[in-house]
């Protein structure tokens, strides 16, 4: 339906000052008789008094305001849920037939007035469809159909499903603007099941060290039988042990202690042996990625004194398994001739270290965090870095707080740890002038009050061979306390000490070539992502060097790839990969000369499908009672199709209008035409023009 309507951007009495002016210069031309009959002159004058008339009636800039309405017709989504539990509590037969049954049901509609769309977890799906998604999150699925649909005429949702809601918020909880009618299929009896629930591991060993792995195993339904339970590597059972069925625990943990041997990532598979009767063995084995190294990083923190910033420091360094702090004390603790990997100096100079034989020829190359105190002598500071130079005043002291550095790049503080800095109470530093060598990065700032000064706190800087921290101030244990006091743990302080710690103790990579995952662990449902960096002789990023990635994985996996790197697409990713350890390889060319980069990563399954697999009618049945939908059972299909098509179609009507100004309408042009052809054909046939 379509209406229009004339309206003027200026006063509508301009028309007859128009029709005037079309008069006027009609007069003008016509005020005489020509060489044709009367009747012929009245037409002329016609023609050019409308010509003339609508020329001047475009100039006052008339507008065609058209009116368009269109009836939108209602729809329905019918959403099937295609996870893999699906597959499990239905067989195949049962599958095809409630295809078929949807497919009777959108044409049902279709011939009712409706428009039908089909939904899945992975999209609209056609005649023929795969259950193999790995969770089910029902409520992203609704979620997308209200955004996708949006504004239009929606009178409902059929859901069909098993109810086995595994990802994401419940959809009982969430409000939707449309009603949800579900249809339960499935098995709500529960049926005899061994569930491997969960199993619990650090991803980290240390090369001879033992660990643990523990499996959580669930018996549902079983009253007798052997459950045996086992860990394995590479196809070899490395340990095994098993529990009686009859009087267990409806929740068994089994811990597995095992020996971390070869350095790599490892895959252990815990199993369960299958039991007689069964329902399914898919939830029956677990893997743990494990990676093992060849030791921990050692610390070493010197002091001349015991002081109550050692014990805050030990008690942050210590909380990550990765590090072994060792203390020296003079008369209480001793030095241990061994290699560290950065070394703590609180109140301490590099020429006191230096006369411990045991780890002076150490010095040289590894980092050095040193802490000022009241006790440091100044001198040898100034002389033993090239980060700052202290010019005391009078060999005076002065209490600053901490201010966090926002353009500091080294590595990144937690936006609560950077409020928090703020309220921390002041430590002693030296009063004096700071000259800060060109090559340091201030991390804190020195504050006075609510002065913000240039003086730094807490500065660092990287060198050739080691890496160097300078604390100008003692008293961090403050820090820690107050930490506890605000927050009852001591999270913020040990990251901001764990940071630094981790920055100082690992080693600088000089490489111009890197290739690496952006995450150890993939999940088989998404791609593995390498990021690719290639520097030149100034560790400046350059692009359009051709890389060659090979992969090697479980099943004799063996694959190889080659793409360029470009500015802002130095990504490349590897798709549909099985679950297991993956080693790769990458080759480049820079300068001519070969460059290689070697790692691995692991791609790990879901099983959130095989968790669960008894239908949960229940949630459906919740899920349309609160959206004024219906639940159906699976055998109720064609009460379905008659509840549905006895509701009235109704459509939603939508108007648009359309402002065109009528000098660029067409039909205008057409009518200028039409008046300047007729009177040029009359003037032309009697001989006159």
């Amino acid at each position: 339906m379509e209406r229009s309507l004339l309206i003027f951007e200026n006063s509508p009495w301009l028309i007859i000052i128009c029709l005037v002016i079309g008069a006027g210069l009609t007069y003008t031309l016509y005020n005489k008789q020509g060489p044709w009959s009367r009747t012929a002159h009245y037409f002329l004058m016609t023609f050019r008094f409308l010509l003339i008339s609508f020329l001047c009636f475009l100039l006052i800039g008339p507008i065609v305001k058209q009116l368009k309405n269109r009836v939108e017709q209602p729809q329905y989504i019918i959403a099937l849920d295609n996870s893999m539990s699906m597959s499990e509590v239905v067989t195949d037969a049962q599958l095809d037939r409630y295809l078929s049954q949807i497919t009777t049901l959108g044409s049902q509609l279709e011939s009712n007035g409706y428009q039908v769309e089909y939904r899945t977890f992975d999209g609209p799906f056609g005649d023929s469809i795969d259950f193999n998604h790995s969770s089910t999150p029902l409520v992203d699925l609704l979620t997308t159909i209200q955004t996708d649909y949006e504004g239009k005429s929606v009178s409902g949702v059929v859901l069909v499903s098993d109810g086995i809601h595994n990802q994401g918020l419940s959809p009982v909880y969430r409000p939707f603007g449309f009603p949800v009618h579900t249809v339960g299929v499935g098995d709500t009896i529960p049926q005899q099941d061994i569930i491997l629930k969960t199993i619990h591991y650090n991803k980290i060993a240390y090369q001879g060290n033992k660990f643990i792995i523990r499996a959580e195993i669930l018996n549902d339904g079983f009253q007798q039988g052997t459950v045996e339970v086992s860990v394995s590597e590479s196809g070899r059972i490395i340990q095994s042990k098993s529990f009686n069925a009859a009087n267990p625990p409806q929740l068994m943990e089994i811990d597995f202690e095992l020996e971390a041997g070869a350095k790599g990532l490892k895959d252990y598979t815990v199993s369960v042996k299958e039991l007689d009767q069964e329902f399914t063995i898919r939830n029956n084995v677990r893997h743990a990625y494990i990676e093992i190294i060849e030791g921990k990083r050692r610390i070493l923190f010197a002091s001349k004194h015991p002081h109550p910033d050692i014990k805050a420091i030990k008690n942050a360094i210590e909380k990550n398994q990765n590090y072994q702090l060792d203390l020296y004390i003079p008369g209480i603790h001793q030095a241990a001739a061994e290699t560290y990997d950065l070394f703590i100096l609180h109140q301490v100079s590099q020429q006191e270290i230096r006369r411990i034989p045991e780890i002076a020829n150490q010095l040289a190359n590894t980092s050095i965090w040193t802490i000022v105190g009241n006790r440091s002598n100044l001198n040898r500071l100034n002389s033993e870095n090239q980060m700052v130079a202290v010019k005391t005043i009078n060999f005076q002291k002065d209490l600053v707080t901490p201010s966090f550095n926002p353009s500091f790049s080294k590595f990144q503080l937690s936006p609560e740890l950077q409020k928090m800095l703020t309220k921390y109470n002041p430590v002693t530093v030296p009063f004096a002038n700071y000259e800060v060598s060109a090559g340091a990065e201030i991390l804190l700032h020195q504050k006075v009050g609510n002065l913000v000064t240039e003086n730094p706190l807490l500065l660092l800087m990287d060198g050739d061979d080691q890496k160097k921290a300078i604390m100008m101030g003692e008293g961090m244990w403050q820090w820690r306390m107050q930490d506890y006091e605000q927050n009852q743990n001591f999270e913020l302080f040990d990251e901001f000490v764990s940071k630094l710690v981790q920055y100082l103790s690992s080693n600088q990579d000089k490489s111009r070539f890197k290739v690496y995952p952006l995450s150890q662990e993939f999940n088989v449902n998404e791609p593995a992502i390498f990021e690719t960096e290639v520097y030149n002789e100034i560790y400046e990023k350059t692009f359009g060097h051709t890389i060659d990635l090979s992969l090697q994985g479980p099943n004799q996996y063996a694959e190889s790839f080659q793409y360029v790197t470009s500015l802002g697409n130095s990504k490349y990713k590897v798709s549909n990969l099985e679950p297991g350890v993956y080693s790769f390889r990458a080759e480049t060319s820079i300068d001519g000369k070969p460059a290689v980069e070697v790692g691995q990563f692991t791609v790990s399954e879901m099983q959130l499908e095989s968790l669960a697999l008894t239908a949960d009618h229940q949630l459906l049945r919740n899920l349309s009672t609160r959206t004024a939908g219906v639940f159906y059972h699976q055998d109720q299909w064609e009460q379905l199709g008659s509840d549905l098509t006895t509701q009235q179609a109704q459509g939603v009507l939508f108007s648009e209008e359309i402002f065109i100004p009528l000098i660029r309408w067409p039909w205008a042009l057409v009518l200028l035409l039409v008046l300047v052809s007729m009177e040029w054909f009359l003037r032309k046939y009697y001989g006159t023009y």
